[in-house]
């Protein structure tokens, strides 16, 4: 078992009233045997998330309610600004993620400073065959352009540890959608952490339905990665002037 103390684990929401009070209950199931808590952070979800949750009355629960500057990225950031714990773990709140990686995730930090989650190490997978491809070949496409090793920059389950992530200006990172795990591994490699990629398959949802508009989303990460580059290039070039 890690050595490590407390585990914060961060759920960004809208919408996932139906998914997320059965998630809370797995993730205590995966991590009864540890100190942890759960902050469940919600962009003023119209289905009622954030009263369902509060409702549980859950010692280890912190219902999160954004009503301003809403959005994925800047969940994730308002949950990591609140969290108590030594190590972060970052994951969805619809069952993409996992809750039985848990352990698994946390224990190897007794080794490693970061654990990703990936769909393109053996044993990984996605849901269909187009996307996995079309996922594989922009993670390949974003290793060449950044000088990375990281095989899946969007899947986003995270363990890492507190004072690791804390070396990185989340102002850097921390906005837009699924982009921001790009940004995030970027730096994280920049700042010569040490990270371990496991394969994960994809969980199914519960209830409702995932983004189904994908191509645009991934426009939208091409576009993200391109101002990255471009913007470490010019800080590259501030840094080392002719």
């Amino acid at each position: 078992m890690s050595s490590l103390k407390k585990i914060s684990v961060i759920l960004p929401s809208y919408n996932e009233k139906a998914n997320v009070i059965p998630l809370i209950a797995a993730i205590h199931r995966a991590l009864d045997d540890r100190d942890h808590e759960i902050l469940l952070v919600d962009d003023n979800s119209p289905d009622g998330t954030h009263a369902a949750v509060e409702a549980l009355r859950d010692p280890q629960v912190t219902a999160i309610l954004r009503t301003e500057d809403c959005g994925f990225a800047n969940s994730i950031r308002c949950g990591l600004e609140r969290a108590t714990g030594d190590v972060f773990v970052i994951m969805d709140s619809d069952f993409n993620h996992q809750p039985e990686y848990l352990p698994f995730m946390v224990d190897a930090l007794a080794y490693y400073d970061v654990v990703s989650g990936s769909r393109f190490v053996y044993g990984g997978k996605m849901d269909t065959r187009s996307r996995h491809l079309l996922s594989w070949a922009f993670n390949i496409f974003t290793r060449v352009v950044t000088d990375g090793q990281i095989t899946d920059n969007l899947y986003g389950l995270v363990a890492i540890k507190r004072e690791v992530i804390e070396r990185c200006n989340y102002d850097d990172i921390f906005w837009g959608y699924g982009d921001y795990c790009i940004r995030l591994m970027f730096y994280l490699q920049r700042h010569d952490a040490k990270i371990l990629q496991f394969p994960a398959v994809n969980g199914a949802r519960l209830a409702g339905k995932g983004n189904s508009r994908f191509l645009r989303v991934f426009w939208q990460y091409f576009t993200e990665l391109m101002a990255l580059t471009y913007r470490e290039r010019l800080r590259g070039n501030d840094a080392n002037p002719r």
